[in-house]
């Protein structure tokens, strides 16, 4: 079985409005049978020398596709595959069976066309949001939200990603106002200051700040034109 003209059109269309965090796009999409491959591209940076965010973004990305499939009324699997023969595959979402989806799910696929939006709200109000097993949408305080993972390895940062980008649709959906902040991880001394201020049980990959207050000059996201291949 493959995916339908209709659900393949949807999926890359979904992860195209996807925000880019990084310079460029840093993924591609392979589509083969009722699975979608989620590939990174590699690219030097010497802002993002780790790859961090680059890795936000494909986490980003993915939480599209996985919204996609979802709303064509598949159950999404996900994996992250260790294959050491293809490293650059950091993904792949399998629709292992029909599920429709949840209200909350459509109302987060809806939200990926919505614009910013412009109302306050609880940092809080979003934790609901996350589904990404190995994170935490962590409150530390009543404006901000830092996204927190076990681990600091290359799958934590795209499940990071994922959280961040899951938070980023809540509140779209809700019509409040956040902006992500992934800059400020480069800086180790500022990410253990964070670490250590609010007692966090994990390693910190983003924070999300709801309102107007913005951090050390934070931007708002962009969303860049995606590319598949098949």
């Amino acid at each position: 079985m493959r995916w339908s003209t209709a659900e393949a059109a949807e999926i890359v269309e979904a992860a195209r409005t996807a925000p880019v965090y990084s310079g460029s796009k840093p993924w591609v999409l392979e589509l083969h049978g009722r699975s979608v491959y989620v590939y990174e591209v590699a690219q030097k940076s010497m802002h993002d020398p780790l790859g961090m965010d680059r890795l936000l973004t494909c986490g980003a990305a993915l939480e599209h596709v996985v919204l996609a499939v979802r709303s064509c009324g598949w159950h999404a699997k996900v994996v992250f595959p260790h294959d050491y023969a293809n490293p650059d595959l950091i993904a792949v979402v399998k629709a292992d069976g029909k599920q429709p989806p949840t209200p909350q799910e459509l109302s987060h696929h809806r939200a990926m066309l919505l614009h910013d939006g412009t109302g306050d709200g609880e940092a809080r109000e979003l934790v609901y949001a996350n589904h990404w097993a190995g994170t935490e949408l962590h409150p530390v305080a009543e404006d901000t939200l830092v996204v927190v993972t076990v681990g600091d390895g290359r799958p934590d940062h795209i499940r990071g990603g994922a959280a961040l980008e899951a938070a980023v649709l809540a509140a779209r959906a809700a019509g409040m106002r956040v902006r992500p902040v992934v800059h400020l991880m480069h800086r180790q001394q500022w990410r253990a200051g964070l670490i250590e201020r609010h007692g966090l049980a994990g390693y910190p990959q983003a924070v999300l700040v709801v309102g107007a207050k913005d951090p050390d000059g934070a931007g708002p996201t962009t969303a860049s034109t995606g590319a598949t291949r098949s």
